[in-house]
């Protein structure tokens, strides 16, 4: 393969899963020095540049992508385009779209918008008529975007790939496998979080402030856990004001963190009994493997893609019952052998994902093969 100019698109990624990944490739970029990479980050990835600043064949920039009428009804962004022309730019690769961008070259673009494939969610059921008509817009919106943006793209999850294939099926769609972070294989790296001393269990969810990932569901777990006489504690990475208002006796059960950086992730694994993931919605959740990984075992939504992601890794519970999830975290907090046996699932289904690096090297060999089929 000739030496090609690819452009990696993350100016678009502000939160949850997305910068992670991007993050991830990124740093095996100097791996490849056959290509020149010119990389373009938003002000949320300052940390990416850090790590990649030095390597001889990436360039790093940065830059928000705004909403315009250039951009939302023309595809056009005059910065981004003048990027292709000034660093003679041969494929951009879109992390995560929606990009609203349309190159004037191939396009390749992560794709992570379940809302747009998963229309028979609980999370879209309990909406009142203003709330799913919005929904409805929206979705109608992003789906024209991902139609105008790209005619490549590439999930996390074969039941989504085939999905997307349905949705857009003048499109081609590709699978690459998600997976944890590096950084859990390089604890010097790790960045730890001391949590208070405390004698009971530890619940843990490690997300953005999403509405599809229901988190508010704590709330009715915390009260009948309370009930339960139940010694507990509940952890989450979101901004207290971003959850709905708690009652003091049961506010004395949370510990809200705000934002973490990938490198405290590990720490909390280390201090949590159970990760409980509540998504009503998903492509691909990177809390999975970073549980398997941390031997922590799962509770989660019984629904395709936990299913599909974990399979017997995990305990499920019917996705709106508090009731549900709390009789499954009960059993695994007063089960030893059932704990110790989610664990060693977790362990076996791991090896079923690709590892990061397998993931940035598949990533830059499907950038060579569609560069090279466009020039057919």
């Amino acid at each position: 393969m000739n030496r090609l100019n690819i452009l990696i698109n993350a100016s678009n990624l502000t939160h949850g899963g997305g910068i992670q990944v991007g993050d991830s490739i990124c740093c095996y970029l100097d791996k490849y020095p056959q290509h020149h990479f010119t990389v373009v980050l938003s002000a949320q990835m300052n940390d990416t540049e850090h790590k990649i600043k030095d390597y001889a064949n990436v360039t790093v920039l940065h830059y928000n992508v705004r909403n315009t009428f250039s951009n939302l009804v023309l595809g056009r962004d005059k910065y981004l385009d003048s990027i292709v022309n000034r660093y003679h730019i041969d494929i951009v690769f879109t992390v995560f779209g929606v990009s609203k961008w349309v190159p004037k070259v191939p396009h390749l673009s992560g794709f992570a918008r379940s809302q747009l494939l998963q229309r028979h969610s609980p999370y879209f059921a309990r909406m009142n008529w203003l709330e799913r008509t919005k929904s409805n817009i929206k979705i109608a919106a992003l789906r024209y975007l991902f139609d105008k943006s790209s005619d490549y793209f590439w999930t996390e999850n074969p039941q989504i790939s085939l999905q997307l294939q349905k949705l857009f099926p003048g499109k081609k769609v590709f699978t690459i496998t998600n997976y944890y972070h590096q950084v859990y294989d390089q604890p010097r790296q790790w960045n730890n979080i001391k949590l208070p001393d405390f004698d009971g269990f530890t619940l843990l969810t490690i997300s953005a402030s999403y509405p599809h990932k229901n988190l508010e569901i704590y709330k009715e777990i915390a009260r009948l856990l309370e009930e339960k006489s139940e010694k507990f504690r509940i952890v989450l990475t979101i901004n207290e004001d971003d959850f709905p208002k708690l009652d003091k006796d049961l506010r004395s059960h949370f510990l809200f963190l705000s934002h973490v950086d990938i490198e405290q992730c590990p720490s909390l694994y280390e201090q949590a009994d159970i990760l409980l993931q509540p998504s009503l919605l998903e492509c691909f959740s990177a809390s999975y493997p970073e549980a398997m990984k941390m031997d922590v075992p799962i509770v989660t939504t019984d629904k395709d893609f936990a299913h599909g992601l974990c399979h017997d890794a995990a305990l499920y519970y019917s996705p709106l019952s508090a009731e549900d999830a709390t009789n499954k975290i009960l059993s695994i907090v007063h089960d030893p052998e059932l704990r110790n046996h989610l664990i060693l699932k977790g362990r076996e289904r791991l090896k079923e994902f690709d590892n990061n690096e397998q993931r940035a090297d598949k990533v830059i060999q499907l950038l060579e093969q569609i560069y090279k089929d466009s020039q057919n």
